[in-house]
């Protein structure tokens, strides 16, 4: 769930700090616990990392002293447990700088290996394990430096289960970039006249003025060096698999993927759950409903759903987020999450009491959030609270990087529809099919959260 990136240029930026700045708030959304920047002018590089946000990391002081040529940076979700586990990771001889997106399934694995070899951890996260075996490969490895860290990614392709999307600066003064064999996690690159920049989410290259932004490619690796000159190549590729939770939930609506703005994908989403909600209620009398979002990443389901009804008007807040309450399912505890969903969401009191409500959500994990919600909304008059879901039950833990808990804790787990609406006390609970989210985004996705099939562990 983190957000990474990573930028080159040929020419000396005075400014890098403000171009880190902005491409890291731009993805703040993927994680607002830990923050960090490791830059270089090519020949001496420096890190700032810490606990909280891009902003508080990131602080003015902070952004004057990043200037140079290169930099990769991370924001990061909550497992970070101290200013160490923030990363950018460094390691020296040679000298490595790395960042990662994703989840190391087998890492407990690697670490016992190395742990043997008289290597000793320095944190409790996944990304020390990638930095080990790359630099045990690199220094086996003779010859050019292209080979060498092509060689060096192979094995870590090789051998790395899980998930995992990469940037690394090597020496000072290459940036390097991968993408598991799967693609599971997201990584994009955007490339202008005298700049390369890579970054998790489209939204972030564009605000950073790119207008020609591709996708990285499942078990690719490019190497950029100082003179922008990219090396790439696809080493090894097994069946694509792009989390679905990406486009449903976790990515910005004004992301693109497959040059769709994410907007549109749930907008259309929205126009589906729609098409099921109706088969279901047909006796429901549509006209004397309001529809409305969980705000904010259902806004645009919301607006499909009542555009296949023709019923724009209809469309109405019945909920206030507080802009700055970050996201509930991330939380690290659930006494926490329970105050979160009081803090971050508040009923407009005019949309709600004595109305029949047709409350759009993204999804369902473990049920903190929408109980508290459809409480609220009852507490405050509301007749009716039917809860339509853009996303089909989850039903399994996710070991590729979105940080679900284990199945046991998932409401949906061993339950059917009518089961998890009776524990969250909705007139009607009506999610998104496996079939229809398939229809929407396509088949070539990670499904393991709703259906179980797990690949690469």
């Amino acid at each position: 769930m983190c957000g990474i990136i990573g930028f080159i240029t040929n020419k000396k930026r005075e400014d890098l700090g403000e171009i880190a700045y902005i491409g890291l708030e731009m993805l703040q959304h993927r994680g607002q616990d830990a923050c960090g920047v490791y830059f270089s002018d090519f020949e001496k590089g420096e890190i700032i990392k810490g606990l909280g946000s891009v902003e508080n990391v990131l602080n003015k002081e902070n952004i004057k002293k990043i200037k140079g040529n290169i930099f990769i940076g991370q924001t990061r979700y909550p497992t970070t447990k101290s200013k160490e586990e923030a990363q950018p990771l460094l390691t020296k001889n040679p000298l490595i700088s790395m960042v990662h997106n994703g989840h190391i399934y087998n890492d407990e694995e690697i670490r016992k290996i190395y742990e043997k070899k008289g290597i000793k951890f320095k944190t409790g996260i996944d990304l020390e394990s990638i930095i080990y075996i790359f630099k045990e490969e690199y220094l086996k490895n003779k010859g050019k430096e292209n080979l060498k860290i092509k060689e060096s990614v192979k094995r870590l392709f090789e051998e790395l289960k899980g998930s995992y999307s990469v940037l690394g600066i090597l020496k000072n003064n290459l940036l390097i970039a991968f993408k598991d064999p799967y693609g599971i996690r997201p990584l994009f690159m955007g490339i202008d006249e005298d700049s390369i920049c890579f970054a998790s989410e489209t939204i972030a290259l564009e605000k950073l003025g790119y207008k020609k932004i591709e996708e990285i490619s499942n078990g690719e690796i490019l190497i950029v060096d100082k003179n922008l000159k990219i090396f790439r190549e696809k080493i090894l590729q097994k069946e694509y698999r792009f989390c679905s939770f990406e486009l449903v939930y976790f990515s910005r609506a004004t992301s693109r993927y497959k040059g769709k703005q994410i907007f549109e994908i749930r907008k259309n989403l929205g126009r589906k759950l729609a098409e099921i909600f109706e088969r279901k209620n047909k006796n429901l009398n549509i006209e004397e409903y309001i529809i409305s979002p969980v705000p904010e990443t259902s806004r645009a389901a919301a607006e499909g759903f009542s555009e296949y009804f023709n019923k724009r008007g209809n469309l109405k807040e019945v909920l206030e987020k507080h802009r700055y309450g970050g996201r509930n399912f991330i939380k690290p505890s659930e006494e926490i999450r329970k105050k979160e969903v009081f803090y971050t969401l508040t009923p407009i009191d005019i949309n709600v009491k004595d109305k029949k409500i047709i409350l759009i959500d993204d999804s369902i994990v473990r049920g903190t959030t929408s109980k508290r919600i459809v409480k609220y909304l009852k507490e405050k008059g509301a007749k009716e609270v039917h809860l339509c879901i853009t996303y089909p039950p989850i039903r399994y833990s996710c070991f590729y990087g979105i940080d679900t808990p284990t199945k046991e804790e998932l409401i949906a787990h061993n339950k059917n529809e009518e089961e998890v609406g009776k524990i969250l006390d909705v007139d009607s609970l009506t999610y998104m099919t496996i079939e229809g989210l398939k229809e929407i985004i396509g088949e070539n996705f990670c499904f393991a959260c709703i259906n179980g099939e797990y690949f690469n562990l």
